[in-house]
């Protein structure tokens, strides 16, 4: 039996009746300029400052396991440093084109919701070939999915019973996997950055300058579709896969083992860093971005509502202070669980109807669910 303190219907109800002012009447239409502003701000203000700080944690967790490993220091830097990594991910892990699609670099990075519950049986596949020449750059490259990124990094250190470093004999350790896993996502998280704003061809460009000749973007406009795609999809994720399946129908059939980040209990924490980026997706800050096409059509009551709703919605996460996977069977927190989740597809809802018709983009409920 359902045992929500409301029905979802009358819950999204509630939701639209706090969330939700009238509709302005007349706005002008968004032309390419300001469209093309809204890609640059993005670009230069939003994309490419969270990739230079996910490249910098990368490399610095590759560093704390490489000193810890060789015994110039406690866990302790690495765990920070993992934090910090996933933190970073966090602000970029709704981008799924461009280069993050190039060398399945996303899915690599953090196969997840794809491999739940795969990854301790992937990390110790790796552990089992007790073969070192299965943990240079190239062969990992080619190993599971599951064993080559954040998650597996998580399960090195945050298992029950893990033992690091572990290392005897000349076989393969679990410092040797944390090492080579950490290097791999440091490798990566490089070449992201590299392919937004190095090389002959920066995407910076290729997103800056449609045209016919563009192999991606012919318009501006078909950019700022892409872009606020990944918006939309960053609600979907914790809609769809961070909060549903955990929390299931009731807290008897709450499912805690299927919540981001388990073992090292981040998975609330990265739902209110998740929120916190896409609200600055929308408003960088000075007033560009999403929020200018919104502003510049005179819609304030938008703009006010969706700084409300997204702030609601962070209170509610950051008002749960047990961990996740507690707290979806506990009579006290689950409701307030339940609560965000409703929040989450409200803002949804209003990301995916009002917002797109303020940026004047032709989408609708079948172009985005799924994509």
């Amino acid at each position: 039996m359902n045992r929500f303190r409301w029905s979802m219907p009358a819950a999204l109800a509630l939701a639209f009746v706090m969330f939700s002012p009238l509709r302005a009447e007349a706005a002008p239409e968004i032309d390419e300029a300001t469209y093309a502003r809204i890609n640059q701000s993005l670009v230069e203000r939003y994309l490419v400052p969270r990739y230079e700080t996910l490249a910098g944690a990368a490399a610095r967790l590759k560093d704390a396991a490489e000193g810890f490993c060789a015994g110039r220091h406690s866990i302790e830097p690495v765990h920070s440093a993992y934090d910090e990594a996933m933190d970073a991910w966090m602000g970029v892990q709704h981008i799924g084109f461009g280069p993050a699609e190039l060398f399945m670099r996303s899915y690599r990075i953090q196969f997840w919701p794809q491999a739940r519950g795969k990854f301790g049986s992937a990390v110790e596949e790796l552990l089992a070939t007790d073969d070192p020449s299965q943990l240079t750059p190239e062969a990992l490259r080619n190993a599971s999915v599951a064993a080559q990124g954040l998650p597996a990094i998580e399960v090195l250190l945050y298992a029950p019973h893990a033992d690091l470093p572990g290392d005897e004999g000349d076989g393969v350790s679990r410092c040797d996997v944390l090492v080579a896993t950490s290097a791999n996502v440091e490798e990566m998280t490089a070449g992201l950055l590299s392919d937004w704003t190095g090389g002959e061809a920066p995407f910076t460009g290729i997103l800056g300058s449609p045209g016919p000749e563009n192999p991606y973007f012919e318009t501006a406009e078909d950019a700022t579709l892409v872009l606020f795609k990944s918006l939309y999809a960053g609600l979907e994720l914790i809609l769809t896969a961070k909060l549903r399946p955990v929390l299931s129908k009731s807290a008897e059939a709450a499912r805690p083992d299927l919540a981001e980040s388990p073992l090292s209990g981040r998975s609330l924490r990265n739902i209110v860093l998740n929120l916190q980026t896409l609200q600055e997706m929308y408003d960088v800050g000075d007033g560009t971005g999403f929020a200018e096409a919104v502003r510049t059509r005179g819609d304030t009551e938008l703009d006010e509502l969706l700084s409300k709703a997204f702030r609601m919605t962070r209170e509610t996460a950051e008002s749960v202070k047990d961990p996740m996977t507690e707290a979806v069977g506990s009579p006290q927190k689950r409701p307030q669980l339940e609560k965000l989740m409703t929040q989450v597809q409200a803002l949804k809802q209003i990301v995916q109807t009002r917002l797109a018709d303020a940026l004047g983009l032709g989408v609708g409920f079948n172009a985005l669910d799924g994509d």
